[in-house]
C-alpha cells in the first residue's frame, strides 16, 4: 500500500491504459461518451461542494472514481482523435497527387520505401484537398541520392489498403500501420513521380536527417564499411538499412538485439558523455543547471536523430522528469518516475502502448528496479572484477524476469547464454559507443580520427565475433511457443511471487504457484492438443506456393522457396507445437503434384501438365490447388480433373480468380480465393 501510495502515476496509468485498449474492441457513441465525461466531472466536484472533513474523508473513493473515469474517457478519445486525424480520404482512386516525405528513403530488396501525407489531388478543377498518409514503394534505380524529409513530389498512383491478417497466426500488417496513422500503400514506377520543391518552413526531422546523414559518411569516410558499418550505424544512430539480415539474425539468437536498437542504455551513455565533457560548468547553481539543461536538450536532439524509439523516448523523458526534480529539490522516486514518463507518452501518443519497444523497455526497466538490489544482494564479492561481472549478472537477470515472456511471446524463442551475451556485447557496445562519440569530436583530425577509426571497427568486429562463437554453442537458442492467456499467467505470477517476496504472506505465494500449475496444464493441453491434429493449408504469398500439410507434430510443405515458406509458415509452425517442416516432394504420399493426405485426394497444379489432355474418365480429387501464377482454361482442364473443392492461391490475377470462379459456380464446385480470404485452412478426418 505504501508504495501505491508513493506511486500516484500508477494509480493515474492504469485508467488510461485501460480507456486505450477499450478503443481497440467497442465503438462508444459520441453523447454515451460525454455522458461517461459528464459523471466524471459531477464525482470529482462532489469533493470539492463538500466542506465538512468528515464527509470528505468518508467519501474519498468518489474522487478516485471519478478520477479513473475521467482517465478512460481520455483513453478513449485521444484514441478516436487518432483515427479521426490520420483517416485515409483516398483509397481505390487513381489520381495525380502532392505529397510531401515524413520520413527518410529506406532501401528495400526491390524498391525504396518512404512515408508520406497527402497534400492535394488533381485530377479535377479546381484542385480537391485530400487527407491521410500512406507509405510509397518506389521503383529502385528511380531514387535519386538527395530525397529528404520535407521534399514535395507530384505522383500518379492509386492508394490500396494494406492487407490485414492473411496467414494463421500472421501478422496484421493493416492493423500496425493503422496504429502509427498509415492508412494506404502504393507502388511506383520511375515514369510516375517527379520531385517539385521541398516544405520551406523549417523542419526539425528535415535537420535531424541531415545530421544523421552527415554523421554516416564521417563513419565511412574513415573506412568504417560492410558488417561493421552497418552495426555501428544501427547501435550509434538507428538507421538499420545497412544491417545485414544475416548479423541481425545472430544478434537475435544469442539475445544481443537489443544492441543494434538505440535504446536506454545508450541515452545514458550519450548524457553522460556530454555531462562529463561540460565539467566545467559546476561553480554555482545557476552553471549546474545551465549543464545539466544542455545534457538533456542533446539527448533530445539524439532522441530525434535516432528515430524517437519508444526505448530512447522513455529514456529521454525520464532523464528530463529526474533533472528538473534534482533542481526542485524534490527527491524523485523511481517507480514513479518511469510510470510517469509512460503516462504521458500515452498522452501524446496512445498507440505506442502496442508496440512491442514500448513494452519490452518498459518491463525491463521495472524489472531492473524491482529485483535487481534483490539479486546483488544474494552474493557480495571480494574484489573489484568480480563485483562488475556479478553486478552486470544481477541486472541481465533482472531485466529477462521481466522481458523474457513478452519476448517468447513474439518471437517464439529464448537466448540460452543470454549472461555470456552481456559480458561481452555490454562492455564491447559501451566502448563502442563512447569510441564513436570520440570520432565525431575529433573527425576534423585526420590522423587522430583514423587511430579512432581503426580500435572502432576492430571493437565492433571482436563484438560480433564473440556473439558468433556464442551462437555456435549446442542449444544456444530455445525455441517456445505461447499464447495471450499464457503470457498474462505468467506476468501475473511474477508480479504476485515478488509481492510473497515482500510480504512474505501464505496467500499470495499460493497464488503464484497456482497460476504456474495452471500453465503448466494448459501448456500441457496443448501439446496434447497437437498430437491429434491432421491439416491442410494453403498460405497466402503472391510470389511462392506455399502448401502445408500437417499430420500431428509431423509437418510437411510443398514450396518453391524454402526460406520465404518459413517467413510466411513459422508463426502458425510454432504456436502450433509442430516439428521443422520436411518436404512434401520427399514423402512417399506425395508423387508429381498428387498427394494422398489422410484419405484425400488433392492435386497441386504447378505446370501446364494437363494441357490439350482430355479423358472419358476424369480425375477425381477433393482438393485442386492451383498455384505458381498458372492460367490454365478451366473448361479443358475440368475435362480431366474432377475436384469437390478449388483453391486458388494469391499468386494468380485477380482476372483469373475471377474466370475460375465464374467456371466453379456453373459446375457447382466450391470454389475459394486466397487472395480475397486469406489462407485456406481446413481439418482433415484422421
Amino acid at each position: 500500500m505504501n508504495l501505491l501510495q508513493r506511486t500516484p502515476f500508477f494509480r493515474l496509468l492504469l485508467p488510461l491504459m485501460s480507456g486505450i485498449l477499450l478503443y481497440q474492441y467497442i465503438r462508444i457513441p459520441s453523447f454515451w461518451l460525454m455522458v461517461l465525461m459528464g459523471v466524471s466531472f459531477v464525482l470529482i466536484s462532489f469533493t470539492f461542494i463538500v466542506r465538512k472533513p468528515e464527509l470528505q474523508y468518508r467519501f474519498r473513493w468518489i474522487f478516485g472514481l471519478g478520477t479513473m473515469i475521467f482517465l478512460i474517457a481520455i483513453g478513449y478519445t485521444i484514441c478516436r482523435l487518432f483515427d479521426q486525424k490520420n483517416q485515409f480520404t483516398e483509397l481505390n482512386h487513381r489520381a495525380i497527387y502532392e505529397v510531401e516525405l515524413i520520413s527518410a528513403p529506406v532501401e528495400k530488396e526491390r524498391s525504396h520505401s518512404f512515408r508520406v501525407k497527402l497534400l492535394q489531388r488533381y485530377d479535377s478543377l479546381p484542385t480537391a484537398k485530400v487527407n491521410g498518409k500512406a507509405i510509397i514503394y518506389l521503383q529502385k534505380d528511380s531514387m535519386p541520392p538527395n530525397l529528404l524529409m520535407g521534399d514535395r513530389l507530384m505522383i500518379e498512383a492509386e492508394f490500396k489498403s494494406p492487407d490485414g491478417v492473411q496467414n494463421p497466426m500472421g501478422f496484421d500488417y493493416s492493423a500496425y500501420l493503422k496504429r502509427q496513422g498509415i492508412g494506404a500503400t502504393t507502388y511506383l514506377t520511375s515514369d510516375k513521380w517527379k520531385k517539385t520543391g521541398q516544405n520551406k518552413s523549417f523542419l526539425i526531422k528535415r535537420f535531424a536527417n541531415q545530421c544523421r546523414n552527415y554523421l554516416l559518411e564521417i563513419y565511412k569516410k574513415y573506412k568504417i564499411t560492410g558488417t561493421e558499418f552497418g552495426v555501428l550505424a544501427a547501435l550509434t544512430l538507428g538507421y538499420t538499412d545497412s544491417l545485414e539480415a544475416d548479423v541481425y539474425k545472430l544478434y537475435s539468437h544469442t539475445g544481443a538485439v537489443h544492441i543494434l536498437s538505440v535504446s536506454g542504455l545508450h541515452v545514458a551513455i550519450v548524457y553522460g558523455a556530454i555531462y562529463f565533457l561540460l565539467g566545467f560548468l559546476k561553480n554555482n547553481t545557476r552553471q549546474m543547471m545551465l549543464r545539466s539543461f544542455i545534457s538533456i536538450l542533446f539527448i533530445w536532439v539524439y532522441a530525434i536523430i535516432t528515430g524517437l524509439s519508444p526505448a530512447v523516448l522513455r529514456a529521454s523523458v525520464m532523464l528530463t522528469i529526474v533533472s528538473a526534480a534534482t533542481f526542485a529539490k524534490r527527491k524523485p522516486q523511481i517507480y514513479n518516475t518511469v510510470i510517469a514518463s509512460a503516462f504521458l507518452l500515452l498522452l501524446i501518443s496512445p498507440n505506442l502502448l502496442f508496440d512491442i519497444g514500448f513494452q519490452l523497455s518498459y518491463s525491463a526497466v521495472l524489472s531492473i528496479v524491482a529485483f535487481q538490489k534483490s539479486i546483488s544482494r544474494l552474493y557480495t564479492p571480494l574484489s573489484k572484477p568480480v563485483k562488475w561481472m556479478w553486478n552486470l549478472t544481477a541486472v541481465s537477470l533482472a531485466a529477462q524476469l521481466g522481458t523474457a515472456p513478452i519476448a517468447i511471446y513474439y518471437f517464439s524463442q529464448f537466448p540460452n547464454y543470454f549472461l555470456l551475451t552481456n559480458y561481452a556485447a555490454i562492455p564491447l557496445s559501451t566502448g563502442i559507443i563512447y569510441l564513436s562519440i570520440l570520432l565525431l569530436f575529433v573527425s576534423f583530425v585526420p590522423i587522430i580520427a583514423s587511430g579512432v577509426a581503426f580500435v572502432l571497427k576492430w571493437s565492433i568486429w571482436s563484438m560480433n565475433y564473440s556473439l558468433g562463437v556464442i551462437a555456435g554453442f549446442p542449444g544456444s537458442v530455445s525455441v517456445i511457443s505461447i499464447t495471450s492467456s499464457q503470457l498474462a499467467m505468467l506476468l501475473s505470477a511474477i508480479l504476485v511471487l515478488t509481492l510473497f517476496a515482500f510480504n512474505k504472506k501464505f496467500s499470495t505465494l499460493a497464488v503464484g504457484l497456482g497460476l504456474i500449475l495452471i500453465f503448466s496444464a494448459n501448456q500441457a493441453f496443448r501439446q496434447y492438443e497437437s498430437l491429434n491434429r491432421a491439416q491442410l493449408i494453403v498460405f497466402s504469398d503472391s510470389r511462392n506456393p506455399v502448401i502445408n500439410f500437417i499430420d500431428g507434430k509431423n509437418n510437411y510443405i510443398y514450396t518453391l522457396d524454402e526460406k520465404r515458406a518459413a517467413n510466411v509458415g513459422n508463426a502458425y509452425w510454432r504456436a502450433s507445437l509442430l516439428h521443422n517442416p520436411q518436404q512434401a516432394e520427399l514423402s512417399e504420399w506425395f508423387e508429381d503434384g498428387f498427394a494422398h493426405f489422410k484419405g484425400k485426394r488433392i492435386l497441386i497444379l504447378k505446370d501446364d501438365s494437363f494441357k490439350f489432355k482430355t479423358t472419358t474418365n476424369p480425375i477425381s480429387v477433393d482438393y485442386l490447388i492451383i498455384t505458381n501464377k498458372l492460367k490454365p482454361r478451366m473448361e479443358q482442364l475440368l475435362t480431366c480433373i474432377r475436384p469437390e473443392n478449388v483453391i486458388v492461391d494469391k499468386s494468380i490475377s485477380m482476372w483469373y480468380t475471377n474466370h475460375v470462379r465464374e467456371v466453379c459456380n456453373a459446375q457447382q464446385i466450391n470454389f475459394y480465393s486466397v487472395a480475397e480470404k486469406g489462407a485456406y485452412m481446413t481439418d482433415l478426418v484422421r
